[in-house]
Order: C-alpha cells, then sequence, then structure tokens
C-alpha cells in the first residue's frame, strides 16, 4: 500500500494576551534561533486537532510557567498558504493567570518570561510589532468576540 505524505495546508497557532490589573502584559523571552532573545507574546503551534483554548494554555505555561485560564477569543487572523510554506490560522485568545511561577530559567520553549507594563512593551526587542494593534484594544477595554462560555468543542472531545 502507497501512502503519500501530505503536509498540512495550514497549522493552528495559539497568541495568549495574559493581562493583569496592574496594566502589565506577560511575555515571553524567545529561545528559537531565529529570534533569540527577542520578547512576544505566549504563542505556538497546536498539534493535528488540539483545541485553540487549550493551545492558548499549554503554550502560556511550557513558555512563562503560568498557569492561565482562557476568558474568550479576540479574534482570529488567517494568512494563506504561500508556494512551500503552509498557511496559519491564528487564534487569538486573552486568558488571566490563574496560578504558577514566573518562568526564570532557560529551556527549549523559553529564555524566561516577564510582566512588563503595557507603556513599555514598545520599547522591549520584538520579535514582531503584529500584536500590539490587538493589545492595545485591550487595554482599552475591548471585550473578547468569543467567550470562553460560548466555546464548544465538536467530536465529542471536551
Amino acid at each position: 500500500v502507497w501512502i503519500e505524505f501530505v503536509p498540512a495546508l495550514y497549522s493552528l497557532v495559539a497568541l495568549t494576551f495574559c493581562l493583569d490589573g496592574q496594566r502589565r502584559v506577560l511575555v515571553v523571552q524567545e529561545s528559537r534561533p531565529d529570534c533569540w532573545g527577542r520578547y512576544y507574546i505566549p504563542a505556538g503551534r497546536g498539534a493535528t486537532g488540539e483545541d485553540p483554548l487549550r493551545l492558548a494554555c499549554r503554550v502560556t505555561l511550557e513558555k512563562t510557567g503560568i498557569h492561565v485560564e482562557p476568558l474568550g477569543v479576540v479574534g482570529f487572523e488567517h494568512n494563506p498558504p504561500i508556494g512551500q510554506y503552509p498557511g496559519q490560522l491564528r487564534v487569538l485568545v486573552v486568558a488571566q493567570a490563574i496560578g504558577g511561577t514566573l518562568k526564570r530559567v532557560e529551556d527549549s520553549h523559553s529564555l524566561g518570561a516577564a510582566w512588563i507594563a503595557h507603556d513599555d512593551v514598545r520599547g522591549l526587542k520584538l520579535r514582531s510589532d503584529d500584536f500590539l494593534p490587538w493589545l492595545d484594544d485591550l487595554m482599552l477595554g475591548a471585550l473578547p468576540v468569543l467567550p470562553a462560555t460560548s466555546w464548544r468543542a465538536l467530536g465529542g472531545r471536551p
């Protein structure tokens, strides 16, 4: 039997906006070689079939040491496939910290994490500034377009 490997046309990526009551945002110092030492919000690719809200929780914990509870989805971004590169469906999740200890030790997921005042985020060496408009909207009081309580996973998965 011949089974041909067909690469996925899309990858699912979750970006987590975790804000606190002091107008700070949880950021990660990246450990990937292409953006080593630069800052970004917790973000990562999901496994096939992984729920976006669970992905946001997993990636945030792996990269920051902080457990989060999703409050909802604030937006979606679609990047179509280009040539050999798969497309991305990016799910932007807002969450609140519910426990854990801020990561200070480098590993394969990140160099560490920090709570940074919203006004100071632009002064960091960022991996990309693509999340800043979303962050600014959240700081101005934008609410999730899809609250976590409305999220349902299909196919019998919890």
